[in-house]
């Protein structure tokens, strides 16, 4: 995929290191974007140092997000692109997840996007691209046992992104979500697909639930973020992509 309108630009992404986040950063690098990559850690064996701007920033700490844009600050007055990907999904059931459970996931999962957001305006307001992609998911629609609190942090991002879309828009940034479905990144086939009854029974499943046989990649969602960062995207603002292999069929 060559989007020309990003050669040049400057983006943010949290979540940097693997996964979803990852392939976005790569994809971003092959359209000559340059990249202000967070995460609240970074492999010691990582490369990514070699093509993009690490910066570490966990987004349970709202200083540490601000210490963060001070370190971006100092290096360019502006950015064209922000993506909110970071986030963490543990399971409990209702009677398991205290008030401490349910803070750290909604300080990061949804908390962290807003903060980042408050902070990254001012830069987008300069740049040129001006577009904001969050990532949320389908699983807050599924109701999957034991991720009610990760099901409402998400769909919470949904709410944030469409509460922002008119108030941006005024000033010509826009602002979208993706929900991916069931994605193959390294962590989820590790935990559901690496023992064989256990990838049998999940293979099965996503059979019987996706309209399409296909084994959703982080490379999958990274293109639709790029698609929504960019100027082939131009007309939509406060829309929701569910990239889920026709899970949900809408």
């Amino acid at each position: 995929m060559i989007l020309p309108d990003m050669d040049g630009r400057i983006a943010v992404v949290t979540g940097a290191s693997g996964g979803i986040g990852q392939a976005v950063c790569v994809g971003l690098h092959r359209q000559n974007v340059s990249l202000f990559a967070l995460d609240r850690e970074f492999d010691e064996g990582s490369k990514m140092s070699e093509w993009c701007r690490p910066v570490l920033c966990d987004l349970i700490d709202p200083r540490a997000i601000e210490t963060a844009f001070e370190k971006i600050r100092s290096e360019t007055d502006q950015i064209d692109y922000l993506v909110n990907i970071a986030g963490i999904d543990p399971k409990y059931t209702l009677e398991e997840g205290s008030a401490e459970h349910w803070q750290e996931v909604i300080d990061i999962n949804l908390r962290g996007y807003y903060l980042v957001m408050r902070e990254a305006i001012d830069l987008l307001r300069e740049g040129q691209g001006r577009s904001i992609v969050n990532v949320s998911s389908i699983n807050f629609r599924l109701g999957i046992p034991r991720r009610s609190i990760y099901s409402a942090s998400k769909a919470g991002i949904l709410g944030l992104t469409t509460g922002l879309a008119r108030e941006l828009g005024s000033e010509g940034i826009r602002i979208n979500s993706v929900s991916p479905g069931w994605v193959f990144t390294k962590g989820q086939v590790q935990q559901y697909f690496t023992q064989p009854d256990d990838r049998a029974k999940h293979l099965a499943h996503l059979e019987e639930k996706q309209a399409i046989d296909r084994h959703i990649s982080p490379d999958d969602i990274a293109n639709h973020i790029l698609f929504y960062l960019s100027e082939a995207s131009a007309a939509s603002t406060g829309h929701n992509c569910i990239v889920d292999a026709g899970w949900l069929l809408e």
